[in-house]
């Protein structure tokens, strides 16, 4: 085990080596590298217990990046979905007072089958934001 406490100079205190970890957080592209060392006498189990705390920290920030990004996508949908529900209104308000056209009638029956999808991916959207702000500790 490579000890802490070593004094510069001494065996336990050389750097034998080094080693990088990076990440890119969510769609920006924007990435977080982490560097670390390699201690002359360090044991396996200090390297991999030093690199899982990283890669935690690493983790929790790709989260924390994939939230504004989800909820970003989830208003888009809703904006979409509004704009479709506007549509079908009107062309049901146009049904009531005269006859549609084939195509128009085809309009309405696919958009009551996108919206119903649409609202499904909402639903499911809100849940995965929900856990990744449960994951990382975010209310």
């Amino acid at each position: 085990m490579f000890d802490k406490k070593a004094k510069p100079g001494t065996p336990e205190g050389i750097v034998t080596g080094n080693f990088n970890l990076t990440a890119t957080l969510g769609a920006s592209g924007r990435t977080m590298q982490m560097a670390g060392y390699l201690y002359y006498g360090e044991d396996q189990e200090s390297i991999e217990a030093r690199v899982a705390m990283m890669r935690s920290i690493m983790e929790k920030e790709q989260t924390l990046a994939e939230i504004p990004e989800l909820e970003a996508k989830r208003e888009q949908m809703i904006k979409g979905m509004n704009q479709a529900r506007e549509v079908l209104a009107e062309l049901l308000d146009k049904q009531k007072t005269s006859s549609l056209s084939s195509q128009e009638r085809m309009n309405i029956k696919n958009m009551q089958v996108n919206i119903a999808k649409v609202d499904e991916e909402i639903k499911k959207g809100d849940a995965a934001i929900q856990e990744k702000k449960q994951k990382v500790g975010v209310r």
